[in-house]
C-alpha cells in the first residue's frame, strides 16, 4: 500500500489520503504499531463506538494492513511498513512547517531529492542565527562541534578559510578522518591557499579521502560527524548564507545521516 517513502505515487497518495481521513484508522494502526492487542484493548484505547471499531477493523483487514488470529489483532508486514512510512511523512511535514521561515528565504531547489525525503531527521534539530552582535555565532558553534569530531563527512560547495582551518586542524590534532565531496573549483582554491601543505599531508597519510565532482555540486554545505550533523543553504539568489545553520546533536539517526552522504557520493560515479 505504502511501502517506501521514496516511492510515493498517485496510487499510494490516494491510499495515504484514505487513511488520514479517519482518525480511527490512524489510531488503530498506531496502537498496533506499538503492540498486538485484543478487541477490548483496542476499544479501551480508541474510545469509539464498538460498531465503528469493528467496521474499521474489517476495512483494515480487507486492505491487508492488519491480521486477526486467536482474538489478537496485529499489523501485517504491509501494515507495519505503511504506518512507519506514514509517520515519517508526517514528521517531514512537521519539519517543513517548523523551519518554514528558513526554507522561505533559501533556495531549497538545491537540496537533492533524496535529502528532502528525509527531512524528519532534523525534527530534533535547532537553527542558529548570526546577527550584528554575534556575527560569527553560527560558524563558531560549527567550529566548536567539529573540534570534538573523529569521523567527518562533508559536502563542501564553498571555500571558507574559517571552515577549512577548523576542519584541517581537527583532523590533524584529533587523528580524525574526513571524507570530502567537493568540486574542482573548491579544490583549486584550497591548493592555492595557505592550507594546501597541511591538506596534502593529510591526504597523503590517508586522513582525507577526496571525491570530486566534474560538475558543480549541489549548493548545500552538509556535514555529518560522529557527534553532530549540520546543514547550511544558499539564499534565493544563490549566494551562500553563513549566518544561519541547522544543527542536530541527536545521533539516533546517525546511520541515515551517513547514508545520505554515501548516496550523494554514489551519484558522482
Amino acid at each position: 500500500m505504502f511501502n517506501n517513502i521514496e516511492d510515493i505515487t498517485s496510487t499510494s497518495y490516494d491510499s495515504i489520503k484514505y487513511l488520514v481521513n479517519s482518525d480511527l484508522r490512524i489510531n488503530i494502526l498506531e496502537l498496533l504499531y506499538d503492540k498486538e492487542c485484543n478487541f477490548e484493548e483496542i476499544k479501551g484505547t480508541v474510545l469509539k463506538q464498538e460498531s465503528n471499531i469493528l467496521r474499521t477493523l474489517k476495512e483494515l483487514q480487507d486492505l491487508k494492513l492488519i491480521e486477526h488470529s486467536n482474538k489478537i489483532y496485529k499489523l501485517s508486514s504491509a501494515g507495519y511498513l505503511t504506518i512507519r512510512n506514514l509517520k515519517t511523512l508526517i514528521d517531514n511535514f512537521y519539519v517543513l512547517n517548523k523551519l518554514r521561515k528558513c526554507w522561505n528565504v533559501h533556495n531549497i531547489d538545491n537540496i537533492p531529492l533524496h535529502f528532502s525525503r528525509y527531512l524528519y531527521l532534523w525534527k530534533d534539530g535547532f537553527l542558529t542565527y548570526s546577527d550584528y552582535v554575534e556575527y560569527y555565532k553560527s560558524i563558531n558553534i560549527y567550529v566548536e562541534k567539529i573540534k570534538q569530531s573523529k569521523e567527518i563527512r562533508i559536502i563542501l560547495p564553498i571555500f571558507s578559510k574559517l571552515h577549512i582551518a577548523a576542519i584541517l586542524d581537527t583532523i590533524n590534532k584529533n587523528n580524525a578522518t574526513l571524507e570530502l565531496i567537493t568540486s574542482n573549483d573548491i579544490l583549486n582554491a584550497i591548493k592555492t591557499s595557505e592550507y594546501n601543505e597541511l591538506f596534502e599531508k593529510l591526504r597523503t597519510n590517508g586522513s582525507i579521502k577526496l571525491y570530486l565532482s566534474n560538475n558543480n555540486i549541489h549548493k548545500i554545505f552538509y556535514t555529518v560527524a560522529d557527534n553532530f550533523a549540520a546543514l547550511t543553504l544558499f539564499y534565493l539568489d544563490d549566494s551562500y548564507d553563513d549566518s544561519v545553520m541547522l544543527f542536530n546533536d541527536n545521533m539516533n539517526h546517525y546511520d541515515i545521516f551517513v547514508s545520505l552522504f554515501e548516496d550523494y557520493k554514489s551519484m558522482l560515479k
